[in-house]
């Protein structure tokens, strides 16, 4: 590597991020072609325990390089020009069509971009690929010198497909709807009618519009059940999405049946500890937990813990998921213990594998805090609510949703502490974010309900006794 590049943040970046135990998606945007030949060196250099392979995307097929995706366990396999996909209808929907299989291989698949395309690259992917940064797991920039010691800047950039798909306002949203039915009236061929009814679905889940997202996505099951036959593996994912809208309607009953049929799909041709399988079993115990049928919930989660233990490494980001699920059982039948326990062993595995200022370590301890809240002990509760603050921060920045909720939360404990300033300064915090929100209004509601139960708290305080201070507000 020359001499004038120094590569000190990106080091630490990738060791954190490239582990070829499981899958890793990493986008690196980069400023010239020479400079991405010495990252791709740089990598291959300092992974030697991991092959290389460099995708050869120019007149191929999905089909062409479905074998190296998959049949190449703990391999780099690098993505020169990753517009060679978006530019090849037969390769951007093999990716959207086999994203949950590519995505199930241990292999770090490292796609980079030239830095001059980039807003044309997301622009692109959220057209062709809508689900692309769905299984993301990182987006780094090179930017190029601009400053006396002529260090690369690494940046990291923030994307969420959450809002991102049609625009981030509800009517930015309408507005590519509407662009997208009528080009769904003159639509030409099959692969792009399909590739248009996933982007609607999308947009109407992202705007909460369930109904809507629900009609559509019984469309695309329809279109596949025509072409595949009701009995075809890869309608497994379709009745996964159906599952999901109906889990969020409320309808646990519909969805339950649907998740049923994935896992079914999936159980005639997967093997017994097959990683796929054990998202099914993680679904299924989500809805019956839903449901209040714990037993059930917990009965699938450990199913799913079970193939994830025997299929995985100690320090898999899988097993923290099934962890936090297992913790999140045992807090709802109030077995705050063993809550705590589960959870603590995700965030070991989080803190283990995960960036020190990464958002799932955020929740984690966000979840550790709501446990302590609940067992009474508020000063660790605070504790946690403070670390998981710090991370949003830092990288959420002022205005986001999460940050919201970490004030929000932070102004409960201290609720519970009867402590009524300190519950009005951060129930504030929490509204001023939640105002702008289109998506929490009834946050903001019930913020309102708390500064009005507060209020009235500290005038009840105001009149007490001077020997019974302390009843309502501990601070005045």
């Amino acid at each position: 590597m020359s001499s004038e590049l120094k590569f000190e943040e990106l080091q630490k970046k990738l060791k954190k991020v490239l582990n070829t135990d499981r899958f890793r998606f990493i986008f690196i945007f980069y400023p010239n072609e020479n400079l991405r030949e010495e990252v791709k060196n740089y990598i291959c250099e300092n992974f030697t325990s991991s092959n290389q392979i460099t995708l050869n995307l120019k007149d191929n097929t999905f089909k062409d390089i479905a074998p190296i995706l998959y049949d190449n366990d703990k391999s780099f396999i690098f993505v020169d020009d990753s517009f060679a996909i978006l530019d090849n209808a037969d390769l951007y929907n093999g990716f959207n069509q086999r994203r949950d299989k590519i995505a199930s291989k241990n292999i770090n698949l490292i796609c980079f971009v030239n830095s001059n395309f980039k807003e044309k690259f997301f622009q692109t992917s959220i057209e062709y690929i809508p689900d692309l940064f769905e299984f993301k797991n990182a987006i780094f920039e090179i930017e190029t010198p601009n400053n006396e010691e002529n260090r690369l800047i690494l940046k990291e950039v923030s994307t969420s497909s959450y809002s991102s798909l049609g625009g981030l306002t509800v009517q930015s949203k309408k507005e590519e709807i509407g662009r997208l039915l009528l080009k769904l009236e003159n639509v030409e061929t099959d692969k792009q009618k399909l590739n248009l009814l996933y982007q609607i679905t999308t947009i109407y889940r992202d705007m909460g519009e369930l109904e809507k997202a629900l009609e559509y996505q019984g469309r695309i099951l329809k279109f596949e059940e025509e072409i595949l036959g009701e009995n075809h593996p890869n309608l497994a994912a379709t009745y996964n999405n159906i599952s999901t809208i109906y889990q969020a309607i409320g309808n646990l009953e519909k969805a339950l049946k649907y998740q049923k049929k994935a896992l079914d799909l999936k159980e005639k041709i997967s093997e017994i500890n097959y990683p796929d399988l054990a998202t099914s079993y993680n679904n299924i115990s989500t809805i019956y937990t839903d449901m209040k049928n714990f037993d059930k919930g917990l009965e699938y989660q450990e199913k799913a813990l079970k193939i994830r233990e025997n299929y995985f490494e100690e320090n898999h980001l899988d097993l923290a998921t099934s962890y936090n699920n297992i913790s999140t059982i045992y807090k709802d039948i109030r077995n705050l213990n063993k809550a705590l326990e589960y959870q603590k062993k995700a965030l070991k595995i989080f803190e283990e594998i995960l960036e020190e200022n990464h958002p799932d370590l955020a929740t984690s301890y966000n979840n550790i805090s709501i446990i302590y809240q609940e067992m009474g002990e508020y000063k660790k509760a605070l504790e946690y609510q403070g670390k998981a603050l710090i991370i949003r921060k830092e990288i959420l920045g002022d205005n986001h949703p999460l940050l919201g909720s970490s004030y929000g939360n932070i102004a409960t404990i201290y609720m519970d502490l009867k402590e009524c300033l300190k519950v009005k300064e951060y129930i504030l915090k929490a509204m001023e974010i939640w105002k702008s929100s289109e998506y929490h209004k009834k946050d903001f509601i019930a913020g309102l309900t708390i500064i009005e139960r507060i209020e009235s708290n500290i005038k009840k305080e105001k009149k007490l006794n001077y020997n019974k201070k302390g009843r309502f507000c501990k601070d005045i």
